[in-house]
């Protein structure tokens, strides 16, 4: 009986990063739900109890912080387990002190690279919950070519079907 995939709830305010997410992450392993702030990831937390493998979280959110919503999700019996990978684009060694201090397990800054985005996401979610050893994404491909690694950032317009605004 195969398994379900990973459940990832991403809540980033920038249309292009949740669609990049969702691109990366989109395969027989992972379902991502994309949300533009921390009150609709809470709603989602809330009618899927457990339903999530992971929580990504960018740092800067309209209304609730990322800090905040984090901090939330710790405080909550039902979701206080689940993963949490920050995310921003305005780092710093604080910031990245004061998400883990918040409850987040890890944090990558923006620009992060596709590959680096798939290995965090995936740690964390086994550590989670496992999945058998055949459903395991595989793992990245030789690069072919030695250069700079390809860098995510938001400076590229993507487009979505769903805007980037709603589950898939």
């Amino acid at each position: 009986m195969k398994r379900m995939p990973w459940r990832v709830l991403v809540a980033d305010d920038d249309p292009e990063i949740c669609t990049l997410i969702k691109t990366i992450l989109r395969n027989a392993t992972f379902e991502v739900t994309v949300c533009s702030d921390a009150e609709s990831a809470l709603v989602n937390l809330q009618r899927d109890k457990g339903g999530f493998d992971i929580l990504i979280s960018d740092f800067m959110l309209p209304g609730i912080s990322g800090i905040e919503l984090i901090t939330m999700v710790r405080a909550n019996p039902a979701t206080a387990k689940i993963p949490i990978l920050m995310i921003s684009g305005h780092s710093n060694y604080a910031m990245d002190a004061r998400a883990k201090s918040a409850g987040a397990d890890h944090f990558l800054n923006k620009p992060f690279t596709l590959s680096q985005l798939r290995s965090t996401v995936t740690a964390l979610a086994s550590k989670y919950r496992a999945l058998p050893p055949e459903e395991m994404p595989p793992p990245p491909a030789p690069r072919a070519t030695v250069g700079e690694p390809l860098k995510v950032t938001s400076a590229s317009p993507l487009t979505d079907s769903n805007n980037g605004s709603s589950s898939s």
